[in-house]
């Protein structure tokens, strides 16, 4: 076990006690994701009937929540250290879900307002947890580790979404199983995730930070690093929401068993390679240390997956393109780690926190208006204004990946307290 221990260690570029620290990290993220996502399976089923404008109003109060609060959990990750900001977020997701139980009974017309609460729980929970793990995450890399660490988050983070909410939503509808089981299950698990960052992880070296909120969140957006990868940000986002919107509507249509089957196909063309490409992506990343190549390969093939989704919108033309597929899923994975381990490397340790929320409080925007827009649009104008829309997108963030530079070969930007703060690893 040791010898494997230090392999592993040696092949990620970390201390074996670090490695051990992270480990545990992950698997409680995965835990909390997958429990959590398996109450917002039941939330959804329960608001079946509900009118379709209601319940998109009802789930917009999730990352409307997480938008209002991740840029004071950030600092508060400055100020107060990490490890508390991550057990609050597992405890708030762990009280949501087993709150949700007992108003399973509760007359229809004021269920929706209760889960309208246990949205805004789950939104709060998801800003303390995304600004706490990634700046513990980004306290253990350097230029060596980095984009390897973020893409191993990603992969927990979106794995426990679809493990959990694929379980709820196959326990519900397919096995009949009663919501309440299904809720008990899921706030087990948070709890167990409670357990494992409260005991297990341990907090990781920090300064405390002695600025306000408002000077914190100042103190970062005046660095012109950050200001140049608001046009690269951004419009990815914005795509990832109209892609969501769009492919969203492929799962309502099937109804056979070969349908079906070709669905699975499909995702299966996107998951498999994506998953493999955010590693293999990371690891290549860190290794020529750089950042800026991979984000463009992700940024090129991200849009030609869109329009290839665009002029696609059947199952059966994409089975008939599942290798099209295949290849510029695996070129987008090469975006998202290096995109967040560009911004590991620009980041003063003393506002590690700070930043991640504003990085949260911008995906987070995406996730609201890409959808709304992106659904829109599509619907009035079709397929073909949905590809020059992304084609638009796309060629704005690769305009401004131009004018950011590649961290390992420039100095980082002065910051105030810098000098007080443990320096980066490289």
């Amino acid at each position: 076990m040791g010898s494997i221990l230090r392999f592993l260690s040696s092949y990620l570029r970390l201390e074996p006690g670090e490695f051990v620290n992270l480990s545990f990290l992950y698997f409680a993220t995965f835990v909390m994701r997958a429990a959590a996502f398996a109450g917002v399976a039941v939330m959804q089923h329960v608001l079946s009937n509900l009118p379709d404008f209601w319940r998109g109003v009802l789930f917009s109060v999730y990352p409307l929540a997480e938008i209002a609060t991740v840029g004071y959990f950030g600092t508060l990750c400055d100020r107060i250290g990490r490890k508390r900001i991550l057990v609050f977020a597992h405890l708030v997701t762990a009280g949501a879900v087993f709150l949700f139980i007992p108003s399973l009974g509760v007359p229809v017309g004021i269920r929706p307002y209760l889960v309208a609460v246990f949205f805004a729980m789950f939104g709060i929970g998801a800003a303390a947890k995304v600004a706490s793990t990634l700046a513990m995450i980004n306290d253990h890399s350097s230029l060596s580790n980095r984009a390897q660490l973020m893409a191993f988050f990603d992969l927990v983070t979106f794995g426990g979404l679809v493990a959990g909410f694929g379980a709820g939503f196959l326990a519900l509808n397919a096995l009949g199983t009663d919501p309440a089981l299904v809720l008990l299950v899921g706030g087990l698990g948070v709890t167990a995730s409670v357990a494992l960052v409260y005991f297990l992880v341990r907090e990781t070296p920090f300064v405390p930070e002695q600025r306000g909120t408002w000077d914190l969140l100042r103190a970062v957006l005046s660095n012109p690093d950050i200001r140049r990868l608001l046009p690269v940000y951004i419009p990815v986002v914005a795509l990832y929401g109209y892609v969501i919107s769009f492919t969203d509507k492929l799962i309502g249509v099937q109804t056979g068993p070969a349908e079906v089957g070709k669905l699975i196909v499909v995702v299966a063309a996107i998951g498999a390679p994506l998953a493999a490409s955010l590693i293999v992506g990371g690891r290549i990343s860190d290794r020529a240390r750089m950042r800026r190549p991979f984000m463009a390969l992700g940024l090129a093939c991200f849009g030609g997956l869109a329009i290839v989704i665009s002029f696609g919108p059947t199952v059966d033309e994409l089975y008939g393109r599942w290798p099209l597929v295949a290849v510029l899923a695996a070129g987008a994975g090469a975006f998202p780690p290096a995109a967040l381990a560009y911004l590991g490397d620009i980041v003063q340790h003393s506002v590690t926190g700070t930043t991640f929320g504003i990085y949260s409080i911008i995906f987070g925007s995406g996730l609201i208006v890409g959808p709304i827009l992106g659904g829109a649009l599509t619907s009035a104008l079709g397929s073909l204004a949905f590809a020059v829309i992304a084609l638009g997108l796309i060629g704005v963030a690769g305009v401004g990946l131009i004018f950011i530079r590649e961290p390992s070969k420039a100095p980082r930007a002065p910051a105030g307290l810098e000098a007080t703060a443990p320096p980066a690893r490289r």
